[in-house]
């Protein structure tokens, strides 16, 4: 959410351009729900690969066996999508309802 609020914040002058130039509430949402959810899965994708190396050097450092379950890894890829568009909502009304002369205004 905190990486959300940043990318809103930062990017008021172009939410205003598009804003002016036409740009509806529901695309301005749509593209920071977009971003959101592609931050929120590559992040879950890196999770989930740094889990399978830790489990393959824990394997065999110590002469077990751990597996990863594809059940348990679709369940963090979807729970960390369900998070990344929950906390992506906030930001994303938000810029979605700025005023455009009120983000064109903002430096």
């Amino acid at each position: 959410m905190n990486i959300m609020l940043v990318s809103v914040t930062e990017r008021t002058k172009e939410i205003g351009i598009r804003k002016a130039i036409g740009a509806g509430r529901k695309r301005i949402l749509s593209q920071f729900l977009v971003e959101a959810l592609m931050l929120s899965v590559t992040g879950g994708l890196i999770g989930i690969g740094a889990s399978w190396v830790l489990i393959q050097v824990l394997s065999a450092a110590l002469d077990t066996t751990y597996t990863m379950s594809a059940g348990v890894a679709l369940l963090a890829a979807g729970f960390s999508l369900v998070i990344g568009v929950l906390f992506g909502l906030s930001p994303a009304n938000k810029a979605s309802k700025m005023p455009p002369i009120q983000a064109l205004r903002t430096e």
